[in-house]
């Protein structure tokens, strides 16, 4: 918008006078070619954030100007005292912040992050690897130091970070972008650490010294940031001068020099910024943003077209900055943020057809956040305020525009008098800040965020609810058919509505169809019903749906169905949805909608009519006098995609119009497009007002006194006009119409400035069958009518349609011509954009999905027909992704596969391999303990609902419990040097020796026991006296099996009256066992699948018993270095007898038939207490 609104203190700061320069002017540099077409709203993508606000911090009575993103947390800054907690009212549930504050863009909650600044914050940038956070604003304290507009805060902490002291003096910071060891600002100021800089200043990131960089403006920098390639510090502002050179609003500067690059082709295109006159300092670059490959900024200009060329939003290529698009959406821009595949933005916007979007109305209403493709999708088309205000963007690269609009209220806070002032995010969440008081009628102040899931799904329905929508109108006027029509809805993030047609009395919906549709502009949606009993009366409602199954239904309405002759024209005519259908004559009504024609005194019946085969079929003769009229009988809005159709028959050599739309029901209008007139010669032309007269017309004469069957329709291919079921002439650049309310008239009307105006602006011959559509009517659908209406036969379309995965295969072998021609063509629609041709062709569409396809055959007469049905192609199944977490405490790891994910369908089943050779678990969760420590691969395969697998894998690292040794009853790892005997252990006293102490000995970090053939000795810890206890010890023999076998383990309980005790029998078979006894009494021998014995191998052994009316002595021998067994080997519970608790120790025996000494050694002897 231009000098419409107040002036804004904050974004016209003077400066002194600067000499006024040259306007630099340029040819438009682009980055690649894109369709030439004009651009269309589109459908939100699946990628794109919903219309539903999330509970999210609020600013009480504050704005916020600016915010970026470190991980999940948005830093806000701005101007407030106060957080609020999401949701709450004004002044209540407040946190104190002080111009600053944080929160998880996850959640919405306010961190405890709260410095303390005494001044507004304009700007916020983090370093790239998220430990430093740089404000800039007008502020002189932050944390109770001085820092003058300028500092460096800990993102976790707020606090100052120590050596940074950076000062930049003179009204304020408002732009900060960093990189590598430098970072850099712009504003309005004059000085930085004391040192002449002119609105521009470079700092060393790890003290806050001044760079040399010292490039200026002339004006204030509102935004800079990093180009993406890093060769640029990219500068908007409201400047005219950049370097004493015109350089207006925005400038490319070398990061080190601070030179222009005039390559650069962005700045040569948008142009923003003047310095002289009462139009200084009013129009600028507000917000600058990037992504991987694109620098995007906003426009505004308070001005006229040579102070600033640019209401809106631009996309330019990383590193050239040549133009990928541009959005001229009127009305000024503010934030702007791109994921890479959408950009959004922030404005006050209240014109964008241009760009897809919507006109100016009247009254003049405002949107204030929009999203675009971040690739650009077609051309602009010129605007309708192309003016010295407003500068024709029209040809130039745009962005297709979504169908994604919450509402927001202004707010008074900023100045601004705006909603949306600055954007951040990710490719999950958008954080929207600024000044507004409320989003989608909720209270959301200064923030909000938006979610591409939000967490209890998409609830942004239809917006007109059933009170207000209705009823529809349900009406009968051809035998065994009901018309039903109603105004459409429309939905805040979807266009593509789907209606359904619901019969009282019949289970289901008898119709349905999907209808684009937006918050200014509202189709008619038509339903045929058909096939109905003359006389019997059926009530019907429409029920809405979004792409989330969000409804509305409307109220009912009842018809009673007409009799009579049916008339195939009529047929036609309503089949294609014509929302006003007059067939004149005698027939003065409205069969298509509910506004009856008018007729004036000079529209008179005459028969016959123009439709061949109808009994008694008449038509309106027209005078050729101002009298000579019909005109509909309501006003409205008429879109700029509309069809208009009649036949006519004259001799007149005066011309006339034969049908348009007029701001007047009856007198002359002062506003009149969309009309098609006859020359004096008998030419026809078509024409509309889209801020100019732009027309097409016929080359042949039709002022032949036969009837002729005139089409004119305008869509988002242009204009076309149609003949006797040919098209005659067409023009695709003009997509838009004058924007007015007004009447169809028919028979004449104003032609005052119009090409070739006949000699008479009303018509004199017959007119007949006058129908309006809200669509363009394929030339299909006109050559139909054509066919019809002049009695001649039209080829039948039929097809069928198989799928596989996302291919479809066609088959239009059905499709049959009338008798006499024959089919020469085959035209497919695909329903995705793409076409073809052929009886049998083949399509692989894109994603899975439900598309319209078209198939229309055309005979050799030029007659066509189409059909539309719905094909429906699913993907081919796409395999599960495996995914988990692991945590292990010691020997004992947990599994959590909760976050494998399959993304059409789920999770059936998941299976762990532990990586240690036991069995496999299964569940989403699960536990392991493993035998040793160690690192051991676990892998997880998961399997989908179709039977697809993945597979990851995780190292977990296992460990031995760490016991301290004040736990263990008994300890010794025989760290002394000791003969005979084995001395005092380091934990349980002294060793006992059953006879002779002279085999046994310490040295070498073990205690060793040689024993002869047929000797056996025990040594007891006596001191120690424990019932149930865990005994653990590595042992070995130096002797190999051939020499002789051997028996070495641990003795239990011991006391005068037995003992327990767990000895590994060492084979001269090289097997190892182990032998469970109660004093001599042998419970159980065991021997060890896979373990044999060699000279001098080392093997823990571990003993635990337990129990007091029965005892149970477990045991488990492994080499030692390798994973202990998960399981007990061996476990005996003895119900004879048990000792309540005795002494433990070791026991060795050599046998009586072995041929040498044996030498036995034992380490790492541990006692643990387990009562």
């Amino acid at each position: 918008m231009r000098l419409r609104r107040p002036l804004r203190a904050v974004l016209l700061t003077a400066l002194a006078a600067v000499a006024t320069g040259a306007l630099v002017t340029s040819g438009l540099t682009v980055a690649t070619a894109a369709g030439t077409g004009p651009v269309t709203l589109q459908q939100r993508t699946g990628s794109m954030v919903t219309a539903d606000p999330l509970p999210t911090v609020q600013i009480d009575n504050g704005y916020v100007w600016a915010q970026t993103m470190i991980g999940s947390t948005v830093f806000a800054g701005g101007g407030f005292a106060n957080a609020r907690a999401p949701l709450a009212a004004p002044g209540t549930s407040l946190t104190p912040r002080s111009n600053i504050l944080s929160y998880d863009i996850r959640t919405g909650n306010l961190l405890s992050f709260a410095p303390q600044v005494n001044g507004p914050i304009r700007a916020v940038a983090a370093s790239a690897d998220g430990t430093r956070l740089y404000i800039g604003g007008s502020f002189s304290s932050v944390n109770g130091q001085t820092r003058y507009n300028f500092a460096a805060l800990n993102p976790t902490t707020g606090a100052l970070l120590p050596g940074f002291n950076a000062s930049i003096g003179g009204t304020g910071v408002y732009g900060i972008a960093t990189t590598g060891d430098t970072v850099y600002a712009t504003g309005l100021f004059t000085q930085a650490n004391g040192v002449a800089r002119q609105n521009l200043a470079a700092f060393a990131t790890a003290n806050g010294a001044l760079r040399s960089w010292a490039p200026t403006l002339d004006r204030q920098g509102d935004a800079m940031v990093i180009d993406p390639d890093g060769s640029h510090v990219i500068v908007g502002g409201r400047f005219y001068l950049t370097n004493g050179v015109v350089q207006r609003g925005l400038a490319p500067l070398d990061p080190v020099t601070g030179a222009i690059d005039t390559a650069w082709a962005a700045s040569k295109t948008v142009v923003n910024g003047w310095s002289s006159g009462a139009t200084a300092g009013k129009a600028g670059i507000f917000a600058l943003s990037t992504d991987d490959s694109g620098v995007y900024g906003t426009g505004w200009v308070y001005a006229d077209v040579n102070a600033g060329n640019l209401e809106g939003v631009f996309a330019a290529e990383a590193g050239t900055g040549a133009i990928r698009w541009v959005a001229d959406c009127h009305g000024d821009h503010y934030g702007v943020f791109s994921t890479g595949e959408t950009v959004y933005a922030t404005s006050h916007t209240h014109e964008c057809d241009s760009a897809g979007l919507a006109p100016e109305l009247n009254p003049r209403t405002y949107r204030y956040v929009g999203a675009f493709s971040a690739t650009a999708e077609g051309t602009l088309t010129r605007s309708p305020s192309v003016s010295s205000i407003y500068k024709d963007w029209s040809g130039t690269p745009a962005p297709a525009p979504y169908a994604w609009y919450p509402d927001f209220t202004v707010g008074r806070t900023s100045g601004l008098n705006q909603a949306g002032l600055s954007m951040t995010g990710n490719d999950q969440f958008l954080s929207v800040a600024g000044e507004f008081g409320s989003v989608n009628n909720l209270r959301y102040e200064g923030l909000v965020r938006f979610a591409v899931a939000p967490p209890n799904g998409p609830k942004q329905g239809p917006r007109i609810a059933s009170a207000t929508w209705g009823a529809p109108s349900a009406t009968s006027v051809v035998a065994g058919r009901a018309r039903i029509t109603i105004r459409g809805n429309w939905d805040r993030d979807d266009r593509d509505l789907t209606y359904e047609l619901r019969r009282a009395g019949t289970a289901g919906v008898v119709q349905s169809q999907v209808v684009p549709s937006s918050w200014w502009s509202q189709p008619q949606i038509t339903f045929n019903d058909t096939g109905l009993t003359p006389g019997a009366s059926h009530t019907y409602t429409v029920r809405v749906v979004d792409g989330n199954g969000n409804a509305v239904t409307s109220q009912a309405s009842t018809v009673t169905i007409a009799d009579g002759d049916s008339s195939a024209y009529a047929n036609a005519v309503l089949d294609d949805a014509a929302t006003l259908y007059y067939p004149l004559g005698t027939n003065r009504s409205d069969w298509g909608g509910s506004s009856t024609p008018l007729f004036g005194p000079g529209a008179t019946d005459v028969s016959p009519g123009a439709v061949a085969g109808v009994t008694g079929e008449s038509a309106s003769g027209f005078d050729g006098t101002a009298n000579g009229r019909v005109s509909s009988a309501s006003s409205a809005t008429v879109p700029s995609t509309f069809s208009t159709e009649l036949w006519f028959n004259t001799t007149t050599t005066q011309g006339g119009k034969l049908m348009g739309f007029g701001s007047s029901q009856t007198d002359w209008s002062g506003s009149y497009d969309r009309h098609i007139y006859m020359h004096n010669d008998g030419r026809l032309t078509f024409g509309v007002y889209p801020g100019q007269v732009r027309t097409v017309s016929s080359t042949a004469s039709y002022n032949d006194g036969r009837w002729h069957h005139v089409v004119a329709t305008q869509g988002a291919e242009g204009i076309a006009l149609y003949v006797d079921g040919a098209r005659v002439a067409q023009d695709a650049t003009v997509t838009t119409a004058q924007n007015y309310a007004g009447y169809w008239r028919i028979g004449g009307d104003n032609l005052n400035g119009w090409p070739a105006q006949p000699s008479s602006a009303s018509f004199r011959g017959a007119i007949d069958e006058v129908a309006v559509y809200s669509t363009a009517l394929s030339s299909s659908q006109v050559s139909t009518h054509y066919a019809v209406g002049s009695g001649l036969q039209a080829p039948t379309a039929a097809f069928a349609a198989t799928t596989s995965a996302l291919t479809a295969s066609f088959d239009a072998s059905d499709s049959a011509a009338a008798s006499g021609s024959t089919i020469t063509s085959y035209g497919w629609q695909f329903g995705d954009g793409a076409t073809g041709t052929g009886i049998t062709p083949t399509h692989l569409y894109g994603q899975p999905g439900t598309y319209a396809v078209t198939l229309t055959v055309t005979d050799d007469r030029g007659l066509s027909e189409a059909i539309t049905q719905d094909v429906t192609v699913e993907a081919a199944n796409v395999g599960p992704t495996a995914s988990f977490t692991s945590t292990i405490d010691d020997l004992d790891a947990a599994v959590n596969g909760s976050g494998s994910s399959d993304p059409d369908g789920g999770v059936v089943s998941w299976s762990w391999n532990w990586g240690d050779g036991t069995a496999s678990t299964s569940g989403a969760t699960s536990t392991h303990r493993y035998g040793a420590a160690g690192s051991y691969t676990v892998t997880l395969t998961v399997t989908d609902d179709d039977g697809a697998t993945a597979t990851t894998t995780g190292v977990v690292e296992a460990t031995e419990p760490v016991v301290p040794p004040a736990t263990f009853a008994a300890s010794d790892d025989f760290s002394r040097t000791v003969a005979p005997g084995w001395g005092t252990s380091e934990v349980g006293g002294p060793w006992t020796v059953t006879g002779t102490a002279t085999p046994a000995s310490v040295g070498n970090g073990v205690g060793t026991l040689a024993l002869g053939a047929g000797s056996t000795r025990d040594l007891r810890l006596n001191g120690v006296s424990l019932s149930d206890v865990r005994v653990s010890m590595d042992l070995r023999l130096d002797q190999a099996p051939a020499t002789g076998s051997a028996y070495l383990g641990v003795i239990t309980r011991s006391t005068s009256a037995g003992d327990y005790r767990v000895r590994v029998w060492l084979r001269d078979n090289g097997t190892v066992w182990l032998v469970v006894q109660h004093g001599s009494t042998v419970l159980r021998s065991y021997q060890v699948p896979g373990l044999t014995r060699a000279a001098g191998d080392w093997f823990t052994l571990e003993v635990e018993v337990t129990g007091s009316t029965s005892t149970t002595v477990a045991a488990s021998i492994w080499r030692t270095g390798t994973p202990r067994p998960a399981a007990w080997q061996v476990s005996v519970t003895d119900a004879t007898g048990s000792n309540p608790q005795g002494s433990v120790g070791v026991h060795a025996n050599r046998s009586s038939t072995s041929t040498s000494t044996g030498v036995f050694s034992i380490d790492a002897f541990r006692v643990t207490n387990l009562g």
